[in-house]
């Protein structure tokens, strides 16, 4: 027997009513992730998508039932990528380029973020092995103990944990991703963006490493750290990188409202 009353069987019903728009906004925002389609692709898509499932509401069909039939009717997501991907095709090479361009400044700032991780990692860990003995543990060889460090802290592990904790914490959220189809929208903003932070974390890994990386793994070999000179010559191949993305964002704003 059922112990629920007639008013919960009606709020679990409206809770559980299918919300057209709300599905329309996420088929939309669906589409939108793929750079093949412009906004006023979108709006066409959408347009014709409400035309479909006007005419397909009948007593006998539930809103949720017209929508899965238009939306099957106006095509899935890989079809209409690639008809408009040919109609929109040099938006769709800018957008790539500038992906690639925004991927080889970000891979920069991860290995320098890398570099200070590893610099202040050393000492620590370098600490740590003197204190094995304490406890009854064997002391690693200073080889071995440095490749350990490395591999941990090298650019790969980081960028893996920068990609999951984006997907975790950013993502689901979407604030992260606003902030970037903002700058991808105002190149002047992405491009200096871009290269003020590379600079910065050039310049903190010059002095973490300097500081704490070479005094404690090259103590015995006399030497100091790294030059001014290695960090003043990041200036010319950050400026490069930044120049470009400011003209591949341009083209791309101009392909796109052409």
């Amino acid at each position: 027997m059922d112990d629920r009353s007639p008013n919960t069987h009606k709020t679990m019903e409206t809770e559980t009513k299918f919300d057209l728009n709300l599905a329309i906004r996420r088929w939309r925002d669906d589409l939108a992730r793929s750079t093949a389609f412009r906004s006023e692709n979108l709006n066409e898509l959408e347009s014709h998508l409400r035309d479909s499932i006007d005419r397909l509401r009948t007593p006998q069909l539930s809103d949720e039932e017209a929508f899965l039939i238009a939306t099957r009717r106006v095509g899935n997501t890989q079809r209409l990528e690639q008809e408009f991907g040919k109609v929109n095709g040099a938006a769709v090479w800018f957008d790539r380029c500038l992906w690639i361009l925004v991927a080889v400044q970000l891979w920069a700032f991860n290995a320098s973020a890398s570099s200070t991780l590893l610099s202040v990692a050393s000492p620590v860990c370098v600490s740590l092995n003197e204190f094995l003995p304490v406890i009854g543990l064997p002391k690693m060889s200073q080889d071995w103990l440095q490749m350990v460090i490395a591999m941990i802290f090298s650019p790969i592990p980081i960028a893996f944990l920068a990609i999951l904790v984006w997907c975790i914490f950013i993502w689901p959220k979407r604030k992260g991703m606003a902030l970037v189809q903002k700058l991808l929208r105002e190149p002047g903003k992405l491009a200096l963006a871009l290269m003020l932070l590379c600079l910065a974390t050039h310049l903190v890994a010059m002095l973490a490493v300097s500081t704490w990386y070479y005094p404690t793994t090259f103590s015995n070999m006399g030497v100091r750290g790294l030059p001014w000179g290695w960090f003043l010559s990041r200036f010319p191949t950050a400026i490069f990188w930044a120049g470009l993305t400011y003209f591949i964002a341009r083209k791309k704003l101009r392909s796109s409202a052409a």
